[in-house]
């Protein structure tokens, strides 16, 4: 059986983000009766931009991608996720969402559009971005419902390999957010 290489760059949760992550998809699962595939905690992510499903992975375009990762400059930044329930696209599933703490994630994820624009990738730029956090594949449609705020600082951005069937998630870049150094001209 030939693997499907789903190609995305993501943000994730710290350690602590994660747990409270799998504690509120538990609490959330066991109050309604749901059941489905539960999201690994080592693969929680927020999806920026999605890069295709290949048969094998395009060394073109893992090229591009990287260049695109190291054209990205911002200072860490922190995120925030409020909510607990299915996305608004009428289909089931667990995410957390909210917009409360998103700007800044917003403003990466057109940050990092214009590097894969600059990396001649762009036609793989999501024009829409639902920033969520997938907790739990399942058929049953979850009205959303508040909780507390899982939050973490990003201070990474990945390119992940995802083996579509097979539960792995390989890395296939890495790019640190920096913190921008004082020049003289800031003085």
């Amino acid at each position: 059986m030939t693997n499907v290489h789903r190609l995305f760059f993501a943000i994730r949760p710290d350690f602590e983000a994660k747990s409270m992550a799998v504690d509120t998809a538990q609490r959330r699962m066991n109050a309604g009766g749901l059941s489905g595939g539960q999201v690994a905690p080592e693969h929680l992510h927020v999806t920026l931009h999605w890069l295709g499903d290949h048969a094998v992975v395009p060394h073109d375009l893992l090229c591009r991608a990287k260049e695109a990762g190291d054209r990205v400059e911002m200072e860490p930044f922190g995120v925030g996720f409020n909510r607990v329930g299915s996305l608004d696209t009428g289909m089931g599933g667990l995410a957390l969402t909210g917009a409360a703490e998103l700007k800044k994630l917003r403003q990466f994820q057109r940050i990092l559009a214009r590097a894969m624009e600059g990396a001649e990738i762009g036609r793989y730029i999501r024009k829409r971005f639902n920033p969520h956090v997938s907790l739990l594949y399942c058929q049953q449609h979850v009205v959303p419902e508040p909780v507390a705020p899982i939050r973490w600082r990003v201070d990474e951005l990945v390119l992940i390999d995802s083996l579509l069937g097979c539960g792995r998630h390989i890395d296939l870049g890495n790019w640190p957010l920096r913190s921008r150094q004082m020049n003289f001209s800031d003085w």
